[in-house]
């Protein structure tokens, strides 16, 4: 469950890691998007492309008759986003934001969210609650349990002795 409150500038993230609950509190990100002049029609609403890139190290395992082996790499990551000015709300899907109108939609990666539907001034008020429950913790600090639960997986995998099976596992920041 993400619940985010721009006019505080923080969002409230509840998630769950192995039948722990978390909840991720901390300031919205703000990106550095690269406006564009590209247009395309999402539903009724002309959009104007925005990018944004950056970089994350990912670790490649290899597991092969009982060798194991790792790889790290830095790669861009290009998230591209489609706003619209028609709606002058500076919010998104999951936790993007920061344009000059609503992104009805995101792409990152082979990872592509779209809005497939927006009721404007809707008749009945709508009561959208943050979040309570769960171990509160900043992004990184969750940041820094999911890499130690990753590494432990890594190691499991890394014990274990293979007889001719390969096995490979890509971890993404």
């Amino acid at each position: 469950v993400l619940y985010k409150n721009t006019k505080d500038d923080r969002f409230v993230n509840k998630t769950e890691i192995m039948g722990k609950l978390f909840l991720i509190k901390d300031r919205i990100t703000k990106y550095d998007w690269v406006l564009t002049s590209e247009t395309k029609n999402i539903g009724v609403y002309t959009c104007y492309k925005a990018t944004y890139t950056r970089q994350e190290e990912r670790t490649h395992m290899n597991v092969e008759n009982g060798e194991v082996t790792e790889k790290k790499e830095k790669v861009d990551v290009v998230t591209t986003a489609w706003y619209t000015p028609a709606i002058p709300v500076s919010n998104g899907p999951s936790n993007y934001s920061g344009l000059p109108g609503l992104i009805l939609e995101v792409k990152e990666g082979n990872r592509t969210m779209i809005c497939s539907e927006i009721v404007l001034n809707p008749g009945e008020k709508i009561l959208i609650e943050e979040p309570k429950k769960g171990k509160k913790v900043t992004q990184a600090e969750y940041t820094k349990i999911m890499d130690k639960k990753s590494k432990e997986m890594m190691e499991q995998f890394k014990t274990r002795k293979s007889k001719g099976n390969n096995v490979e596992i890509q971890i993404r920041g």
